[in-house]
């Protein structure tokens, strides 16, 4: 009788079957090991792979579970990391990760430089990660998908492999700008921040789309971009006020209050003189006199559905519909 000869199985790295079958080593792992929710189709891909080639997984080269950490990327430029909205959305992610045992780590980053993030990568210590804003040829982007690590973007991009969440920035901007040409107020003028950031693309998309529509015109020399410093935002009020225009539209919180306090060193009354607004309200502002006519976010939900979907994400389930979110209109003070 012969007895039945076995076929010799090869041991393959969990790293090299995440390589051939283009899944990130986490998911491999995590399959294999029956922890996490992975799903079937992906459970059966792996295992079709590892019968067809006669390959053994090698369970003992354990991939490093990243310690269960995520790190969230914020703005590494001077002062942006104190902006509340920043560090509303870290408090809600790390809320949402800590009480499933996840270390989250903050990471910050610049336009051209994301070494820090690279170094965190490279140490094996990132399972996913949360970008909490995008610039247009974003870095971070490009960089994590090359490495296979599941991320969520807060914010917009035309990349339709890109897990996103979002207000609605445009339709916001422009229901609120509606709301300022409907009250009478003609002559805006827009103080913008960094114009490389979508945010502040999107919005303005929204401001010119509501001018458009009232068939009122919007001066280009109303339009200020760059205003990344009081100094530059002072300068630009200056301008604002020599041109006697009765409103100004703020984009952000900060660049908002930077135009308040240059009204009140100027002893320039709002909203008698000049109206202002802003296209993002935050608690900042509340502390404001007076109170601000702005767009009002709610950040909790943000940070909660972000965390929702990078979980998915990590877990082998992502669902790459975009999710956008609504708006306040808040009619204030400072703009009656």
């Amino acid at each position: 009788m012969k007895e039945r000869q076995e076929i010799a199985k090869e041991r393959i790295t969990i790293q090299e079957i995440a390589r051939r079958l283009e899944l990130s080593p986490t998911t491999v792992s995590r399959a294999l090991s029956g922890k996490g929710r992975i799903g079937q189709e992906t459970k059966n891909k792996i295992y079709h792979f590892l019968d067809a080639n006669s390959y053994v997984p090698n369970i003992a080269e354990r991939v490093c579970d990243t310690e269960k950490n995520i790190c969230v990327l914020i703005p590494g430029e001077e002062g942006h990391a104190m902006l509340p909205y920043f560090q509303e959305i870290l408090l809600n992610i790390y809320d949402y990760f800590s009480a499933l045992g996840y270390g989250v780590l903050m990471v910050k980053t610049v336009a051209n430089d994301i070494h820090l993030l690279k170094s965190m990568v490279d140490q094996h210590k990132v399972r996913g990660a949360i970008l909490t804003r995008t610039m247009e040829g974003d870095l971070a982007i490009s960089y994590l998908k090359r490495q296979q690590i599941p991320f969520v973007l807060i914010g917009s991009t035309a990349e339709d492999d890109v897990l996103q969440v979002d207000f609605d920035q445009e339709q916001g901007c422009r229901d609120l700008t509606e709301v300022l040409l409907k009250m009478n107020i003609r002559r805006i003028a827009c103080i913008c921040g960094d114009n490389n950031h979508t945010v502040t693309q999107s919005r303005l998309r929204g401001i010119r789309a509501a001018f458009s529509a009232a068939q009122v015109p919007l001066p280009s020399d109303f339009i200020y971009t760059g205003a990344v410093y009081p100094s530059i935002t002072e300068r630009y009020v200056e301008d604002v006020l020599k041109k006697e225009a009765e409103c100004i539209l703020c984009l952000d919180d900060n660049i908002c209050i930077s135009v308040i306090n240059t009204l009140q060193k100027k002893a320039v009354s709002v909203p008698e003189t000049i109206k202002v607004a802003s296209c993002y309200g935050s608690r900042l502002l509340g502390l404001c006199y007076p109170a601000v006519t702005c767009l009002e976010f709610n950040l909790r939900e943000m940070g909660a559905l972000a965390s929702k979907r990078l979980l998915d994400a990590m877990e082998g389930t992502p669902d790459y519909t975009k999710l956008t979110l609504g708006y306040s209109i808040l009619i204030r003070d400072s703009t009656k």
